[in-house]
């Protein structure tokens, strides 16, 4: 997401909270080697109204520049503000852009929202809207800390939330808590006492926390980051706030896919709520925000799955699962067996024995030194590749790995389950194929 010359950009209408907004857009801008435009846009077009707003940007600027950092100064005239800003914004590529909070006024008519609501719904770029600018002033290597509540889902939408994390924590010393809020139905016992806090079974709560503390750590390094995970009835917009002040965080970073038309209308935005609701600084990253692939994170796989059907081929795939599995990591080998009776239905305690006893022959020796001692599972199912997504998730894979026979003559008996799991599975999966196919 850097530009070969970083900067921000900040948008003003010379209020007192805009001016408190521009002053933390200058310390990110110096904090980052970069420059700050200060952008003010208006409808006005009477030369003596326009010179007097240029005067009034040209002073801002100079203030600005008192910090230290490198300030151009931009006055947008003749049109719409909300949608000229955009355009600018659009046309320069900044890595943040940086507007205050505020109630609805005359700049605000044409959008549904306030003017920083249809900013950091439009630009292609995070957008830092600013309601409590104090919380930056001590924020420096040599005093306090800023505290960042990552608002976060499971699927790929929220990586962008890590990725600006991992880069604006290089302007100043940041503590990052991750956050989830897993939406629930209240069951009909539930529904039928006094209203509560929801709470997760056990064995879901700990893969929920498993697999956000996995996210983070692909995507930012980042292995002793609190992670929180919270049941919740209905939107997660309050939730989130609540988790925030009890972390005492002073940002909130959330994505937004930047809906419009009766999508918006229709549709509900966690990041719309949290600009609404929140009374903190909150961080806007879409969903379309894109970063230089060199800086990604190389992930490690700790929990392995893999699967065989006893077939040459399948058996091939346990040594390429083992060679996956990052050092002392977990390896679950399983064999997927037709139920005795009607009905699909896991089996506890291992399943059949002596299938069992077949799987932890294929064990490589090697394994002992490089991860934990992998354990075996048989399965019983009709299906096979539901069986597996499903094992997948109740194990927590962190990557699936199974054998395919490819688009030959036994496609339509092997090929047909690779492909289903592929349909099926949110998580990577590895497919070993024969040399010779």
């Amino acid at each position: 997401m850097k530009p070969s010359r970083p900067f921000v950009i900040s948008a003003t209408n010379f209020s007192s909270h805009a001016s408190a907004a521009a002053t933390v857009a200058a310390k990110l801008a110096l904090r980052n080697s970069g420059t700050l435009m200060l952008v003010h846009a208006t409808e006005a077009t009477g030369a003596g109204v326009l010179a007097t707003l240029h005067d009034r940007l040209v002073a801002e600027a100079q203030r600005l520049q008192t910090t230290g950092v490198v300030v151009d100064h931009v006055l947008l005239e003749g049109g719409r503000p909300a949608e000229a800003l955009i355009g600018l914004i659009r046309e320069k590529s900044p890595s943040l852009v940086v507007v205050s909070a505020g109630a609805k006024g005359p700049m605000d008519r044409w959008a549904l929202g306030s003017f920083s609501e249809r900013i950091a719904e439009s630009s292609p770029v995070p957008t830092l809207v600013v309601r409590n600018a104090g919380a930056f002033d001590a924020w420096d290597w040599s005093k306090e800390r800023l505290t960042i509540l990552l608002a976060l889902d499971l699927y790929a939408t929220s990586d962008v939330v890590l990725r600006w994390a991992k880069e604006f924590r290089q302007a100043g010393p940041c503590d990052l808590v991750s956050c989830y809020v897993n939406r629930r139905m209240p069951t009909l016992e539930e529904a039928a006492i006094a209203p509560g806090r929801p709470v997760n079974p056990p064995t879901l709560q700990s893969r929920l926390e498993r697999e956000l503390q996995k996210k983070v750590r692909d995507q930012i390094g980042d292995d002793v980051s609190p992670v929180v995970v919270r049941p919740h009835f209905g939107d997660p917009g309050p939730c989130l706030v609540e988790i925030a002040t009890e972390v005492k965080a002073q940002l909130i970073a959330v994505g937004t896919h930047q809906r419009h038309g009766l999508s918006r209308l229709t549709q509900f935005s966690v990041s719309r709520e949290l600009l609404r609701q929140s009374g903190m600084n909150v961080v806007c990253v879409p969903v379309t925000t894109t970063f230089d692939p060199r800086e990604a994170h190389l992930p490690d796989f700790r929990r392995v799955l893999v699967t065989t059907d006893f077939s040459e081929l399948g058996n091939a795939a346990v040594p390429v699962a083992c060679a996956a599995c990052s050092i002392g990591g977990l390896v679950k080998i399983i064999h997927v067996a037709p139920p005795p009776v009607r009905g699909a239905k896991r089996v506890t305690g291992g399943g059949d024995p002596d299938l069992a006893e077949q799987l932890r022959l294929l064990i490589p020796f090697e394994t002992g030194a490089r991860c934990q001692p992998p354990i075996v599972e048989v399965i019983e199912g009709h299906d096979v590749a539901t069986a597996v997504c499903e094992e997948a998730e109740r194990f927590g894979a962190d990557i699936v790995c199974l054998s395919s026979h490819g688009l030959g003559a036994s496609h339509a008996l092997h090929g047909s389950v690779t492909k289903a799991v592929l349909k099926k599975l949110r998580r990577p999966l590895l497919v070993v194929r024969r040399s010779d196919e």
